[in-house]
């Protein structure tokens, strides 16, 4: 018996809706709080993190204050004090990630020789060896994005960097490399001030700490040197900016003394000079209102 072919034909294909795929931005306020009420604490506090829209909601709903409450058995609590109960939770929850929580070491060859300085911001990481380049990175896939040549084979003393430049302390001198390719360097002629042994700037300006323990000002668009302050009696070995135009700067006796920009006069001495550690670095986070330091002992 011979099969016969199907009469029946084939459906016709479904016609795609020319109608725009909804988003989460097309939904009001409304919903998208009661989205945010089922989260737990962390992931609100990230929610809030995301966009402005997201923020505002969770601000105008008390989200975060509600559920903190909730969580602590408080029945009310003000904005200021309750600003300082997340960041004493988030300070918890990051120690206990760092204690507890996994952690992947990534590796990968950035220099023919060790490594000097290094820097990292908004995924990019820029390092430095002292006497040829500086290569910028990216953290997706620690690819070299960038490279710059040190004038004359300068030595680089110090360097930082944001979105359109890389500022660095190169022997007496202040290089200016331009993310489109542009290089400056002032003072222009060497040794103008005392060998630099740090350096930090805050637009428009840039700070060098010397080794006659003063800390000299320069304006980076006029390229000359505006303020000179004594910050100590010894060499000035590592810096901090604030936004509120103060210094922070370290010393090789282990002294750490704050100045301001605007009245070229020492605010405060946190640390006496009796001590005989070395400051290597600081940070001031604001935020935070604290002072981190890493000082060197000798045996």
């Amino acid at each position: 018996m011979e099969r016969t072919r199907s009469s029946r034909r084939s459906p016709p294909p479904k016609k795609r809706s020319s109608k725009p795929r909804a988003t989460i931005e097309s939904l009001n306020g409304d919903i998208i709080c009661m989205i945010f009420s089922s989260l737990g604490f962390f992931d609100l506090v990230r929610c809030s993190a995301v966009c402005k829209s997201w923020n505002a909601i969770i601000n105008r709903c008390k989200l975060l204050q509600l559920l903190y409450c909730k969580l602590h058995g408080f029945s009310n609590t003000s904005g200021s004090s309750m600003r300082l109960h997340l960041e004493e939770l988030a300070m918890k929850h990051h120690r206990f990630a760092l204690e507890e929580g996994r952690i992947d070491i990534d590796q990968w060859k950035a220099h023919s020789v060790g490594v000097d300085q290094c820097r990292m911001k908004r995924g990019l990481i820029l390092t430095g060896v002292g006497d040829k380049v500086m290569r910028l990175w990216s953290l997706e896939g620690y690819k070299c994005v960038e490279e710059y040549s040190l004038p004359n084979a300068a030595s680089l003393v110090d360097f930082d960097f944001d979105e359109s430049k890389i500022v660095g302390l190169i022997g007496t001198r202040i290089c200016i490399w331009r993310r489109n390719g542009l290089r400056s360097v002032f003072p222009s002629r060497e040794g103008t001030f005392m060998k630099g042994l740090c350096m930090r700037y805050f637009d428009p300006e840039a700070v060098v700490g010397c080794e006659d323990g003063t800390a000299r000002v320069f304006d980076m668009y006029s390229r000359k040197c505006s303020q000179i302050i004594r910050m100590h009696c010894a060499p000035v070995t590592s810096l901090s900016l604030s936004e509120d135009q103060l210094i922070i700067s370290g010393s090789s006796l282990g002294s750490i003394a704050i100045s301001g920009l605007s009245s070229d006069q020492r605010v405060a001495t946190l640390r006496s000079t009796d001590c005989t550690g070395h400051i290597i670095c600081l940070m001031y986070p604001q935020f935070l209102h604290m002072l981190f330091f890493l000082c060197f002992l000798p045996l």
